[in-house]
């Protein structure tokens, strides 16, 4: 079975390198060349009309790749210019051959070894960014610092070359040098982990991973905790529906959700369940709002709470596979009371969202009573009230893993790129999805969808990573067809059925 995509730290990227040129072989000459001609390959689709390319390179192996891009571009006949910023007094090996190499092709070659040397206001075309690769350890200051602030004052696009230089590969909290602004990003064969981090995307842009065929064994066997989700992978862990498969087998879910004037968010999840496979749902719900329901979503079974208004009690969950709940069920006394008893007698499957996360914010005692491998998906504020404050995304993504690991438990944070966070310290980052889905109600649709999963039976991990993409999946097949602003959370679940089948068709 197909393994779950790897993100090394940039401190591995070396190693990898090596062992791919000792053992494919390949010299690393050739290697660089390989990298040099997938982004020329990608940069000439994304502009096909562009005939200036302005290569801004360094003197070490990204400013190499910079060179090599060059010598591609000039040999297909575009007009290229390289500016070769001398950051230091030697250049790499392959650097120093690229350069002469197009050198001796006449290539035309800035050489920039102070900031007066270096002018960005005349310039036309595309910026190409080879000037500091990820093997960078320390923030850009000085005149090469100049450099960046120049370009990114230019109106014209830029595109970085595996890296936005001035950007470190992990934590950037101490960074207080300048970061090329990067329109696109060009990465090699993974993204690096800085890229997931929102406060990064102003540096990073929309980035896409280039295949330049470095070693399977070395990818395979190296440490990570850290990996990217595709539908490839995902597709190999659906699990077969057989012909004679029933209801039952599907499993049944109880989703408490829904409050008074807060029936939308039961509507979504129980919508998002129902087309994620799941035999049977019953909502639990208030007595007085039964009827919204009946008319709204006629393919679920209803269990009245005692209380007319809100969640209190539920007295027995044995017939049930999984237990959901949050959506929309407010945080009033009764509904407290009623979470407590729930998680003191229920120790299955389970997945708490929203309200219900804000009361296990409410009452620190509740993370004690989670049942083992239960599922949380809080957005970022409901996981700060969880977890406490976070000094940056990195630092997020650490506490995120410490709060899987200490509670044995799955969190699902959600946002651009949701990261999945593991009992195990695993940390799994979503491809899919896309700004429209920014809306309320999206998150209650995602509750939804994992519940059904996790009902139907998959191993929990496989369920979790499966629903956060087919999620985002099935808002970016509402997105081609209503455009980010135009789409709600309810297209969401107009387009699962097209996103299951998509995916389905990979297995």
């Amino acid at each position: 079975m197909k393994k779950y995509n790897k993100i090394f730290k940039t401190s591995d990227l070396k190693e990898i390198d090596r062992y791919t040129v000792e053992h494919e072989p390949i010299s690393s000459s050739l290697l660089m060349k390989r990298a040099a001609e997938a982004i020329a390959c990608r940069l000439l689709k994304i502009f096909p009309n562009n005939s200036i390319f302005n290569i801004v390179s360094g003197v070490g192996n990204n400013g190499g790749d910079g060179f090599a891009l060059a010598g591609i571009l000039l040999e297909k006949g575009y007009e290229v210019v390289v500016y070769h910023v001398w950051t230091g007094a030697c250049l790499s090996a392959d650097c120093k051959k690229y350069r002469e190499d197009y050198l001796a092709r006449s290539g035309s070659c800035v050489d920039v070894r102070e900031i007066s040397d270096f002018d960005a206001e005349s310039v036309e075309g595309i910026w190409i960014d080879a000037l500091f690769g990820a093997g960078l350890s320390r923030p850009v200051t000085g005149w090469c610092a100049g450099v960046i602030d120049r370009i990114n004052r230019s109106v014209l696009p830029v595109v970085a070359v595996d890296i936005p230089s001035g950007l470190l590969g992990e934590d950037n909290a101490k960074n207080t040098g300048s970061i090329m602004e990067a329109d696109y990003t060009l990465t090699f064969q993974f993204p690096k982990l800085s890229f997931m981090f929102p406060e990064n995307y102003r540096y990073v842009g929309d980035f896409e991973v280039l295949d330049i065929g470095l070693h399977p064994e070395i990818l395979r066997d190296l440490f990570s905790s850290y990996f990217y989700l595709t539908p490839d992978v995902l597709a190999a862990r659906l699990p077969k529906v057989g012909k004679f498969t029933h209801k039952g087998e599907m499993g049944h879910a109880l989703l408490i959700a829904g409050s008074y004037g807060m029936m939308g968010a039961a509507i979504l999840a129980a919508e998002g369940a129902l087309h994620s496979g799941v035999g049977l749902l019953t909502l639990h719900l208030p007595r007085s709002l039964k009827k919204i329901v009946h008319l709204a979503v006629p393919e679920v079974l209803i269990e009245e709470d005692v209380n007319e208004n809100c969640f209190s009690r539920i007295f027995d969950c044995s017939k049930y596979r999984v237990v959901g709940i949050g959506p929309g069920i407010g945080t009033s006394t009764e509904t407290a009371f009623g979470l407590e008893r729930l998680l003191k007698d229920w120790k299955g499957r389970m997945l708490l969202d929203a309200d219900a996360l804000n009361l296990l914010a409410a009452d620190a005692r509740l993370l004690k009573l989670l049942p083992e491998s239960a599922v949380l998906t809080p957005h970022p504020k409901e996981f700060e009230r969880l977890a406490g404050k976070s000094e940056n995304d990195f630092d997020r993504l650490n506490k995120l893993s410490i709060f899987a690991e200490k509670y044995n438990v799955y969190v699902v944070l959600k946002g651009a790129h949701s990261v999945v966070a593991t009992p195990e310290g695993k940390c799994y980052f979503n491809m899919s999805g896309n700004p429209g889905m920014a809306k309320g109600g999206a998150g209650d649709v995602l509750t939804g969808i994992i519940t059904g999963l996790l009902a139907s039976g998959m191993p929990v991990p496989d369920a979790v990573l499966t629903g956060v993409f087919v999620h985002g999946m099935a808002g970016d097949l509402a997105r081609e067809e209503m455009g980010v602003r135009g789409m709600k959370s309810g297209d969401i679940i107009a387009f699962l059925g097209k996103a299951w089948r998509k995916l389905e068709t990979l297995v």
